[in-house]
Formats: C-alpha cells, structure tokens, sequence
C-alpha cells in the first residue's frame, strides 16, 4: 500500500473505533438487539431474548402508547436478567487499575468480542466452551467469573460453580471479584450475600440461590473430585505443570466429566500462553482446527484500547506511516492502526525489547503468542500467511491392494478407500482426465512402529500450477506408525496410485533408530526392483563415471540448512500452497537449538514439516511437467488458490 492508501485506511479503522458505546442505552452493542417503542419519539435497545417475554410481547403489541412509569420500572428490572452489559453497567462495581477507586463496569473491545462468543452460544441453547488466550491484563478473567456470577443470581438456582487455578490464592483472587460484586450490588435489584458451605471457609454458597462456588488448585486437586458443578472457570491453565501422578488433563477431565451438556453449563479455560507442547497449547490447536468442543478466543494487543498512541500532528502521521518496517505493515495488514503500531514501536524502543520479547508480551498472533524461545526457525507472520489457504481434507481413507509389499502391493488391486478416521489425508485424487510428466513428488520422512516413536509422513506434491506460473500444491499428508520397511511400501503405493510420482524417501532416517533396526540397505534395494522413479542423490557426473546409484535424500547438517532456508522463502513469499494445518503448526515449532541445529520444541513432532522440507527441495530439482496425453477442452482446475497466488505475484 502506497502512504496515501495507508492513511485512508486508518482514518475508516479510526472511524470504526469511534462508534459510541453506551451500555444503559444498547448503543454499540456487539449482540442483535430490537427496538421496544417507550413513546413516540424513544426506544430502548434490547437484547433479542428478551423479545419473547410476555411483558415484552404485550408491549409490542400495542407500541403506540406510551410505557406507563410502572411499566417501564418493570421492563428494566427484567432488563438486569436479560442484557448482560446493562447489569455490568448499572450494578456492578470493579477497581479502576488507576485510582484504584470502585467504578461502574463497562466492558471494553476485548471483553465484548469474548461476551459476544459466550453470548451467541448461550442463547442459543449451547453449552459455553470457550479456550481464552490471553494477552496482557484486559479483563477477561473478571468477564468471566462475572458472566458466570450472572447466570447463578438471575437465571438458574443450584447451579454450582468451581474456580480453578494453579495455587489456591489465585482462585481466592479471582472470587474477590464476586465479592465486591456482591458488596456494592443494589438491594432493589437483588441483594446478594454469601455464607460458608458445610462449614467451609473457602467455599460459599448465594444465599437465597443455593449455588455454591467452589474453590481449587491444580496443586491441590484432590478436594475437587466429589465436587457436582455446572460451571467452571480454569485460570492460567498453562501454568499448570505435569509432575509424577499428577497431570492437568487428568483434572480438567475430572471437573469436565461432572459439567452436563446442558444449556447454560460454562467451561472457560483461560491462560496466556507458557510455550507450545504443554497441555493448553495443546487444547488450543485442536480447538482453533475443529476438534473439539470448545471455541477459541484470542484477543491481539492492537485491540487493546490502553495499546494506542496519538500523533501530534497529522504531518507526524504521514512520516511514520512512510517509516513503516516489514513487521509494522503486517500488524497493519492484519487490522492494527497506526495509533495502535506507533504505540507499539515506542514501548518497544522504551524498553529495549526485540521482537520476540514484544511478541511474548503482546502477542500478534495466537501463533506469536504461542512461540517458546527467541530462536523460532521461522517467522511467526510468515508461517501465519500460509494459514490462508489450510482446510479440512476432501478425503480421509487409506490404500489397500493384495499385498503390503512386493509387485502386488502396486499392481491393478491398489485402491483407496475412504474410512472414518482414515490416517491418509487428501485434498484432491490423482488427476484422471489427461496425464502430465513430472506432476507429483511423493517424499517420506521415517519414523517407527510405536507410539512412542516419531511419526512416519508421506507427502503428495501436485505441480501441475508451475505450467501456468503457479507454485506446488500440498494435496496429501499420510502419517502413522509402522514397521519401517512396511512404511516404505506405503510410500512406493502412494507414489504409485499418484500416477507413478516421483519417489523421494529420506535416506539417513532409515539407519537404526532404537529397536527399529538398520533397513537401509534391504529395503531400498528391495523397492527399485519394483519401482524405478526413486530420488537419486549421486551426481550425474559421477553416475556416468560408473559411480554407484544412491537412492533417497540425505539429510546432513549443511542440507538441513539449506531445507530450513528454502522453508523459510516459501514461507516468506507463498511459495507453495499448504492445505495442512498440522504442517504449519510444526513450523511454528521448528527452533533452532542453542548448539546451533535444528528440530522441535520439547514434546512436538516435526514430522509432517520434514517430509513436505524434502519433497519440496525435490521438487524444486525437475523439469516443469508438461502434457503426455491431450488436454481436453476444459480441464477441471481444482485450486483457484494458485491463481490468487500468482495474481499477487507480479
């Protein structure tokens, strides 16, 4: 974007910004509302549940006439229990940070886009899951503890709660904002108290509710177990650290299995991020990919209102947006203003932080947030862009022929069959309409037979889009644990069923691995009698010399380099198409280690990353394919993302 289109753009986002939000009117509100005529000139604003209440519906059916006092005294009160920002608003009192003095409630950005999440499930009669990333204090733990206390005091009775946290003392912190809740809550509304429960000095019990609220630890499971809640809130969850019989997933199983799913049950797991491999990083990825019932909720420091910092003059403006770096256009690509990125240079610069200091702090991304060390193989914006293009699979399934090894492992009988839960992931079958040289690469990287060991990957590459000025296309990803020289067959299955793609098996993964043992010899000789398109490393120079064939990609310090850098330019310029997600969070994970190499994090696989890094490298080595057979008319293109893609090339 030129400095022109840059300052236009930020001046429609400072305009966005400045919408008025008033929560005792329902101006700006984030929830549908409708309109409840109060004469002929005012309306109130109200929450669409609310529509359905007889007094409501009497109401507007007869919207002519003005609302009695009486009336609409009624229509407020009923207004508490039902709009969620007008209680916070008119009866609850928080801390100011500042002045440290008691204030109205009045939920900022970040805590709407959490409120509308909760609020969409509530209503719709869903159990409210949510996994809450966190950046720096903006409140969301105190939304949700007071999102829960709401439903306790106006919606359900019995309906108990428990409170979670590492250690006993964050849990108290956290229920202190229930009790200068109840403290400064208006009688006339409702009074709300609290007493001990069986004699329990920890947990409480409302009054006149008969909800108790209970508290626990992480260090301290134990009294949790006979617990019967139907909410809970779990704070800090990566804190939360595995040690010998003790595991947080065991806990948050254990207080999960007693919520029912029933409407207005609440689950919120919480935390900022405390690297990746841990149980909440864990639980995050399977949320943000689908596979889970909890929805994923992350709020950027640019949609902190504190995280702002205007300019003197509107010249001021121009010259910084001209100054912008690389990192600075991404965080405005991704929706920050200038304001918002002038902010976050001069924190930066006042604390002598560097980017990966500042992305701990004030995380970007979930991707940034997430990020364990200083020494990320990869950008986090770079890996992130790739994400534009990930799904879920066209086809799940696996192959099947007569054999699992030999000529009749590949010969008329090889089929793939979809099956639940299949380990072998498509985005598109072989292309059956006309047939091209050179199209797909079919690369493995080896693991072992037990669970335990690492994963053994195959990747597709479809290069059909280099004929057209595109780029290489991930349309396969097949991982399992397997015999070594049975997962090789698989691979030379896969090759084969992809239209007898070019094979590329890493060499050295084949050497002794534990109990796996040495397979290298046999099982390569054992395939290149059966299938001739295998990866061959020996130069053609020596092989015309009578040099040996050496099949297979070697994978040595110097090579893995250059793998990681190749990696890092297609990252950096969408330099293939990545449909799998799980690819891109092993890139996230990739570090380069204090010794000066390279793999995982602690706890992650970098399986699936290996696997494309080689097939891609491969790749990069052949001719373009080109027609064997006549194209017909139209043929089908199945990946409009490459157009996109060479569309923003030029």
């Amino acid at each position: 974007m030129t400095v022109d289109e840059l300052l236009e753009e930020n001046r429609r986002r400072l305009e966005q910004q400045s919408v008025p939000y008033n929560p005792l009117t329902g101006e700006g509100s984030p929830i549908e509302r409708f309109l409840l005529p109060v004469d002929g000139v005012s309306a109130l604003s109200l929450p669409s549940p609310m529509r359905h209440h007889p007094l409501v519906a009497e109401r507007l059916r007869t919207p002519q006439e003005p609302l009695s006092p009486e009336m609409l005294r009624r229509i407020r009160l009923l207004r508490v229990a039902y709009d969620f920002e007008y209680w916070c608003a008119l009866c609850v009192k928080i801390q100011d940070k500042t002045t440290k003095r008691m204030v109205p409630f009045v939920l900022r950005p970040p805590q709407l886009k959490l409120l509308r999440v909760m609020w969409e499930d509530l209503w719709a009669e869903r159990p409210v899951r949510i996994i809450l990333l966190k950046a720096r204090q903006w409140g969301g733990s105190t939304l949700v503890q007071l999102f829960m206390a709401w439903i306790q005091c106006f919606h359900r009775r019995g309906w108990h709660s428990v409170i979670v946290a590492d250690v006993e003392d964050q849990a108290r912190n956290i229920k202190a904002m229930y009790s200068r809740m109840a403290q400064h809550h208006p009688s006339e509304v409702l009074p709300i108290s609290f007493s001990n429960f069986e004699g329990s000095s920890k947990n409480k019990v409302i009054e006149g509710r008969d909800c108790v609220i209970y508290l626990g630890s992480m260090q301290k499971p134990d009294s949790l177990r006979s617990a019967d809640v139907m909410m809970a809130h779990l704070s800090e969850v990566g804190l939360w650290k595995e040690t010998e019989g003790r595991k947080p997933e065991d806990l948050v199983q254990s207080i999960a299995g007693t919520v029912p799913l029933e409407p207005f049950s609440v689950i919120v797991m919480e935390s900022t991020a405390k690297g990746v491999g841990n149980f909440f990083h864990r639980e995050w990825v399977k949320a943000r990919n689908g596979e889970s019932g909890y929805r994923p909720v992350f709020v950027a420091w640019y949609e902190i209102p504190l995280y702002r910092l205007p300019f003197a003059s509107e010249a001021a403006c121009r010259t910084f947006a001209a100054s912008l770096t690389e990192h600075e256009r991404y965080c405005f690509g991704l929706g920050a203003t200038l304001e918002a990125i002038h902010w976050y240079r001069t924190k930066k610069h006042t604390e002598s932080y560097d980017d990966w200091r500042m992305g701990c702090e004030f995380p970007t991304t979930p991707e940034e947030a997430f990020q364990s060390t200083g020494r990320r193989a990869h950008p986090p914006r770079y890996v992130s862009q790739m994400r534009l293009y990930t799904r879920p699979p066209k086809y799940r399934g696996d192959l099947f022929a007569d054999a699992s090894s030999g000529r009749q492992a590949i010969d008329g009988s090889l089929r793939f069959v979809e099956t639940t839960g299949g380990e072998l992931w498509l985005w598109a079958l072989p292309e059956e309409e006309f047939r091209m040289t050179n199209r797909y690469v079919v690369s493995m990287d080896i693991g072992g037979r037990s669970d335990q060991a690492d994963w053994s990957v195959i990747s597709v590459i479809d290069r059909y889009w280099l004929s057209e000025g595109g780029v290489e296309e991930c349309i396969g990803t097949f991982r399992f644990h397997l015999d070594q020289d049975l997962a090789v067959w698989k691979a030379v299955q896969l090759a084969r069923y992809f239209h007898n793609a070019l094979l590329v098996v890493e060499a050295n993964s084949l050497n002794a691995k534990g109990t796996e043992g040495d397979h290298t010899l046999t099982i390569l000789d054992e395939i290149k009698d059966y299938y001739d398109n295998l990866y061959c490393r020996t130069d053609p120079q020596k092989i015309r010399e009578g040099a040996p064939l050496r099949y297979g990609f070697f994978t040595s310090a110097a090579s893995k380099t250059d793998l990681v850098n190749q990696m890092n330019k297609r990252f950096r310029e969408t330099g293939y198409i990545e449909r799998d997600a799980r690819a891109l969070d092993e890139a996230d994970y990739y570090e380069v280690r204090e010794d000066g190499s390279y793999g995982a994090v602690a706890g992650e696989h970098d399986d699936i990353y290996m696997s494309r890094a080689i097939g891609l490298k491969a790749s990069s080595q052949l001719p373009l394919p080109h027609l064997v057979v006549s194209r017909p008319a139209q043929p089908v293109r199945r990946s409009p993302d490459n157009r996109i893609r060479r569309e923003s090339s030029f």
